[in-house]
């Protein structure tokens, strides 16, 4: 007697499905970087984000592994921003490697800089204060001037390596722009100082471009 073969169960993978998975994890890092920055890391819970968020506590549990994965999750989110997906950034650093002048090359790094600043500067903070208590938190803060120092060191090595100051290594370079754009010396300026983020940037450039380009 012939066996009866049940049909097999094939994964679907809907696009809908998938769009809204994305527009809820965006709307859960949302409201996770809105509460941070209100009540700090200490004073968020994940039920307090799923509510905000309107999803289950599961959900952002599932997602994210819990508060930890959460806080990586925002301020990953906020360095690409919605305004800058990978596709956009490589026109944007394409666009970079045409122009002729160095200090334009180096206006437009400055200009790319300080808007992910703005996005990044209050998660900063609230890494920095989670530090003092949470070790991963300073493990995660290493993590991210690392990545800074390796991303800014490799595009000063492919926009200004034959216009630096005389002396001056690619490496040494990528380690003065970092300082000088670190999300700290950002918050001295324009939060205890009360400098607007156009004085920042005007600054900022004038300064990497005296402290780093060769005269001409």
């Amino acid at each position: 007697m012939a066996r009866s073969i049940k049909p097999s169960r094939r994964r679907y993978n809907s696009p809908l499905r998938a769009g809204q998975a994305e527009q809820t994890r965006a709307r859960v890092l949302e409201a996770a970087y809105r509460l941070f920055v209100e009540r700090g890391y200490a004073g968020t819970t994940i039920a307090q984000v799923a509510a905000e968020a309107r999803v289950s506590s599961e959900t952002i549990y599932v997602a994210f592994g819990g508060k930890r994965g959460l806080l990586e999750g925002v301020i990953e989110s906020a360095i690409v921003g919605e305004a800058d997906p990978p596709t956009e950034e490589n026109l944007w650093w394409n666009g970079v490697g045409e122009l002729s002048e160095a200090r334009e090359r180096l206006e437009k790094m400055v200009e790319f800089s300080c808007r992910v600043l703005e996005r990044t500067a209050p998660i900063h903070t609230i890494i920095r204060g989670a530090a003092d208590k949470e070790a991963f938190a300073g493990e995660l803060r290493s993590r991210l001037l690392h990545d800074r120092v390796t991303n800014q060191t490799e595009r000063v090595r492919r926009f200004l390596r034959d216009d630096l100051r005389s002396g001056l290594s690619v490496e040494e370079v990528g380690q003065r722009y970092c300082a000088l754009t670190s999300p700290e010396l950002y918050f001295v300026l324009t939060v205890e100082l009360g400098w607007s983020s156009e004085q920042h940037r005007a600054w900022l450039t004038e300064l990497l471009v005296s402290e780093l380009l060769a005269l001409r």
